[in-house]
């Protein structure tokens, strides 16, 4: 599609498999760039009601995967970059034009993007934009706040023997059914340890996966969690698993293990989306 347009574009594959792509449009006499971006990936089609890979129009709506999130946006801001090249208009601004992989799950894709600003300022796709719009399924609402999320993992540990003599045992799920009965609990309070956002609410905690154990005849020897936390504008998102341990460790008589983060995503806060919003809209 770019090469089609002639733009300046670059491919770069992120991990085996997913690239990333990125286009720049330079307008003349241009004093910002402005970043559109959508990003390539789709959730899975587990649950789909509906054949995935077939796109239906029905009642002037297309079904299929990835329709609404990212497929439309990304057709948008596509259609809206090649107006560009193709018009020309005076006044407006240079378009950094990414298209990201992997936002789903570990965005590493746009965490390259970023990282790639400043390297090397020769180059268009190098030098940090001004202003960025995310393109993602509001209803036409810009959104200029969001909460940010710190997902982690946590273990107990136990003893295994067989089943039928379990006091040989420790049950690792037994502990973590008693860490996630406190983790209920904390989940109420996490909502009042900060002020509500005016725009995005509250803090919050959810216990999202459990697996543990080997088999039915088994004591485990092992349970393990993921939670998410849902942090606020203002709200440190590595701080907080800290301060969950703080929480927790005091309520328990056994030890457990709390990986590191494998999602560390920051709060977008509105204190300077406000003028940018306004124009778009």
């Amino acid at each position: 599609f770019f090469r089609d347009l002639g733009v300046a574009y670059e491919r770069t594959e992120i991990a085996p498999g997913r690239p990333n792509v990125v286009a720049f449009y330079e307008s003349p006499g241009a004093k910002r760039t402005v970043m559109l971006d959508a990003h390539l990936d789709t959730v899975p089609v587990d649950g789909m009601t509906i054949p995935p890979y077939t796109p239906t129009i029905d009642g002037g709506k297309i079904y299929g995967r990835g329709s609404c999130d990212i497929k439309g946006g990304m057709a948008a801001m596509l259609t809206a970059f090649a107006r560009l090249v193709k018009e020309k208009p005076l006044g407006a601004a240079n378009v950094l034009m990414t298209c990201a992989c992997d936002e789903e799950h570990t965005q590493i894709g746009i965490e390259a993007f970023c990282e790639s600003w400043g390297a090397d300022l020769s180059s268009p796709f190098r030098r940090k934009p001004n202003v960025a719009i995310i393109s993602e399924p509001t209803n036409l609402d810009a959104v200029v706040a969001h909460r940010g999320a710190t997902r982690w993992r946590i273990i107990t540990r136990g003893r295994a023997c067989h089943s039928s003599e379990p006091r040989n045992g420790t049950n690792a799920i037994y502990r973590m059914a008693r860490v996630v009965a406190e983790l209920e609990q904390f989940a109420e309070v996490v909502r009042g340890i900060n002020p509500p956002h005016r725009l995005v609410g509250p803090a919050t905690l959810s216990v999202g996966r459990i697996a543990g154990g080997q088999s039915v005849n088994v004591v485990p020897d092992f349970c393990v969690i993921e939670l998410d936390r849902r942090v606020l504008p203002g709200e440190d998102p590595l701080a907080v698993i800290e301060q969950l341990g703080q929480w927790l460790r005091p309520r328990l008589d056994f030890e457990i293990e709390m990986e590191s983060p494998y999602i560390v995503s920051r709060a977008l806060g509105d204190d300077d989306n406000g003028s940018l919003a306004d124009e778009l809209l």
